[in-house]
């Protein structure tokens, strides 16, 4: 049964991962320039982390709970992180999909995966680093409606 299950996620992961593929494979194809569609996508990335981001206090919080201690490259890594989740939902976005809790969650699993050794030094970081990337899906839903 539990094999069955993992199966599953495998198949629904790797299915939002080629969506997002897709997504950004349509932006290169896009009638636009390269130039105006990153202008684009940087504009949305922006607007989203604008929308998304917490007040100090809640960000704070989010830092010391994924890194234990809230340090300037703590909270910088944590920007950085969250940054670029962000500008990958904005690419989905603009490439016309939809974007959905899975698919969010998919995108949060690739960008933990590609800052997997900043995670080293911390224990659990990477899984903590995610848990709050997935908890700010509500604001993100409602920022791109």
């Amino acid at each position: 049964m539990n094999q069955t299950n993992s199966k599953k996620s495998k198949f629904f992961l790797t299915a939002a991962l080629a969506a997002i593929v897709g997504a950004v494979g349509g932006l290169l194809l896009a009638p636009k320039s390269g130039k105006e569609t990153r202008k684009d996508l940087l504009k949305l990335g922006a607007n989203l982390q604008k929308k998304v981001k917490s007040n100090a206090n809640e960000a704070e919080r989010k830092v010391r709970k994924v890194f234990g201690k809230v340090t300037t490259d703590a909270r910088n890594k944590y920007d950085e992180i969250q940054k670029k989740a962000l500008n990958k939902v904005a690419a989905v976005k603009k490439a016309g999909q939809g974007i959905d809790k899975e698919k969010y969650s998919a995108i949060v699993d690739e960008i933990i995966e590609e800052f997997k050794d900043d995670f080293k030094s911390t224990k659990g970081g990477a899984k903590k680093m995610a848990f709050q990337l997935k908890s700010d899906w509500d604001k993100i839903r409602k920022a791109l409606i």
